[in-house]
């Protein structure tokens, strides 16, 4: 492809015999194997929406030749940039792709894979590709229309429809409205999640890792529906920016043993509160751990299972909050992490975890009378004049506090300042040598073999306060 010097009537199969536009990709139907490679430093306006599937091992390459600038896809407005629908066998790499258009209440994305009643659509791979301006609805449901930069979803009624093979890595999206990368589906519906639609089919062998976001109108990243996916490796600045509901940087929706880790993420907005971490509804058995979360001006976490669903299982260990606040709404206190909003979160463990917030009035709580977070091995650094936690129906122990009061249902409390090395960045979270922390902790059963730095956690001693050994 060559937008420049390009002529549709060439034969397309050599630089010397480039097809121009993108109407002329759109009218061929593709087989496996191929490439759509556009030359660097040229542009096309418009829709990308080729046809044709490839497969696993012969899959369809849209890429870039040449030298200079990454080819750049503007979409100007219209439902998707660069479209797939019901295809399956591609792989994306190396382009520029943004969608401006009006602020209002379109839905627009930059990429978007989107199957209908198809059945299992396999092998799809989004690499190296720079999303960027686009502007569209605020609106996460999966039955409606949705916005993002990097956007799957599963939909129709008649055709059980999933997607197997996601692979979503080293691309950079910012100033993109309601997700920067996101898995939907309306095949939903499960024992923990009743108010979903049809039944469950689930999205399977999916990882979304080395990502960078900035600019975030909504969520960061989401997996909804997903079977074992894992998000890892990416970072989050700036989220929940220009939405009228609570968002979250990282979250895991409906799915089934998903793990979050080794992530960064900061620049959270305050109004609506967004969340670095949610644990959200419908999840099971899901792991948040080795993430390293600073400077949001909203909350670190929130435990929330909405109206006609519930989560059972989570595990949050090994995890650094630094400088994210609470935040007081008219009479509503949100605080640093917060348990409860409709339906209770079953089984939820929380330890080696650190919540420093020396400027936080409340650093945990609860609302209302949901199920116990079994808080173990944590530290809770509070602001010089107190912190509190108010939190009645959690179970906490072996617990370090400073500048926080301790209620007395608190089992073996240490209580005295941990004395990291340096706590203005992640390598000073580490312990001095003479810390009140250091084996003061309880051994916990499969409690991870390592701490968030990497380094492995001894097994014959008892094991430290907090995310580090």
């Amino acid at each position: 492809m060559d937008s420049a010097s390009g002529d549709d009537s060439a034969s397309g199969l050599t630089s010397h015999a480039a097809w121009r536009t993108l109407e002329q990709i759109n009218s061929v139907v593709f087989e496996p194997g191929d490439s759509i490679l556009f030359r660097r430093g040229t542009t096309y306006q418009g829709v990308l929406k080729p046809q044709g599937s490839g497969t696993a091992d012969s899959p369809i390459v849209i890429g870039a030749y040449g030298t200079g600038a990454r080819p750049a896809i503007a979409g100007g407005g219209a439902r998707s940039a660069v479209l797939l629908h019901n295809v399956e066998g591609w792989e994306i790499r190396e382009l520029d792709i943004s969608n401006p258009g009006p602020r209002d209440t379109t839905p627009r994305a930059g990429i978007y894979v989107l199957l209908e009643n198809y059945g299992i659509g396999r092998h799809y791979v989004v690499h190296d590709v720079v999303v960027h301006d686009v502007v569209g609805c605020d609106s996460l449901k999966p039955e409606v229309e949705n916005s993002g930069g990097i956007v799957f979803k599963a939909a129709g009624s008649q055709v059980a429809t999933a997607f197997d093979g996601i692979q979503i890595s080293h691309n950079t999206v910012s100033d993109v409205d309601n997700i920067g990368i996101g898995t939907l589906s309306q095949w939903n519906r499960h024992e923990l999640y009743s108010a979903g639609t049809n039944h469950f089919v689930p999205i399977t062998n999916v990882r979304i890792f080395r990502n960078d976001l900035s600019g975030l109108g909504g969520d960061g990243i989401l997996v909804q529906n997903g079977l074992d996916p894992v998000t890892e490796l990416n970072r989050v600045d700036g989220f929940g920016l220009r939405t009228t509901e609570a968002r979250a940087a990282i979250l895991a929706s409906n799915s089934v043993r998903p793990v979050v880790q080794c992530n960064e993420i900061t620049g959270g907005s305050a109004t609506p509160p967004s969340f670095a971490l949610s644990v959200d509804a419908g999840n099971r058995d899901l792991v948040y751990q080795y993430n390293y979360s600073h400077d949001n001006n909203g909350p670190f976490m929130l435990f929330c299972a909405i109206a006609g669903s519930h989560t059972d299982g989570a595990t949050i260990r090994f995890n650094i909050s630094q400088n994210d606040k609470d935040l007081v709404l008219g009479d509503f206190e949100i605080p640093v992490v917060a348990n409860g909003c409709a339906n209770a979160i079953k089984n939820v463990k929380f330890y080696h975890n650190v919540i420093y917030s020396p400027s936080a009035g409340t650093i945990v709580g609860s609302r209302g009378d949901h199920t116990p977070i079994a808080f173990t091995n944590n530290i809770f650094y509070g602001r010089p004049e107190g912190s509190a936690i108010n939190d009645a129906v959690g179970t906490y122990d072996h617990n370090l506090y400073f500048n926080v009061a301790v209620p007395p249902h608190h089992a073996n409390p240490v209580i005295a300042d941990p004395k990291f090395a340096d706590p203005e960045t992640l390598p000073g979270f580490r312990l001095d040598g003479d810390s009140p922390a250091r084996g003061a902790g309880l051994a916990i059963h499969d409690g991870g073999d390592r701490d968030i730095h990497g380094t492995p956690i001894p097994r014959d001693a008892p094991p430290n306060i907090g995310a580090t050994t």
